[in-house]
């Protein structure tokens, strides 16, 4: 949607509750005059559209154990940590970004790994490039390395063209699901890479059959 300045006569007493009610939602003054009046002629905006996405992603996701939702401290960003079974329970955190560039959507999922153990770091790396493997051959973009502690998603834009809110948070909250199982998959079975394959590629495939489409 596109953004224009206007210029609005309002009481000093409605802007210090306004910046008040702002500041404890992590927003802006403008973003949230912006969501009241859109409320108000029933209007969704980009924000309030990536809000019920993550609410709906969050609420699927918290029912696991294994994952810790974390503050949301952005409209666009939302961070999910899990544990990793391996040696001293090492944790790692899932980051899902979702904006808009003028009528375009975007989005991306990273991992974000804090180890400094290198061994580890070449465990997710295989991770990472077999799971790849896997979505390239459906036509999705994969996973890259950025930065070495880190693994970064694009998420792919053409599908998600006309999807609403609520489906595109149930995709997302399912994808995390199943990379953060597959990652448990995987470590259960180093010692044979072969048979680790085999296991993370037959539930990955468990994964796509049950998905109603692919990000």
């Amino acid at each position: 949607m596109k953004k224009s300045v206007y210029s609005l006569v309002l009481m000093d007493e409605v802007i210090e509750q306004v910046d008040a009610l702002a500041y404890s939602m992590n927003t802006s003054r403008s973003n949230l005059i912006n969501q009241i009046l859109a409320e108000k002629v029933a209007l969704v905006t980009p924000q309030q559209h990536m809000q019920e996405v993550f609410e709906t992603m969050v609420g699927l996701l918290r029912v696991y154990q294994n994952f810790q939702i974390q503050e949301q401290l952005s409209d666009s960003l939302c961070t999910i940590r899990s544990i990793l079974k391996y040696k001293y329970n090492p944790t790692i955190r899932y980051t899902v970004t979702l904006g808009r560039k003028g009528n375009q959507f975007y989005g991306e999922v990273k991992v974000i790994s804090r180890t400094q153990s290198a061994i580890l770091h070449q465990y997710l790396k295989g991770f990472f490039t077999i799971w790849s493997s896997f979505e390239r051959k459906q036509a999705l973009p994969g996973w890259y390395e950025e930065e070495g502690t880190r693994w970064v998603r694009p998420l792919s834009t053409q599908r998600q063209q006309g999807i609403g809110a609520e489906e595109l948070g149930r995709a997302l909250s399912g994808y995390i699901k199943a990379v953060d199982d597959g990652l448990k998959i995987y470590f259960s079975h180093l010692e044979d890479s072969d048979y680790t394959g085999l296991k993370v590629y037959e539930h990955y495939r468990d994964y796509i059959k049950k998905s109603p489409f692919m990000l």
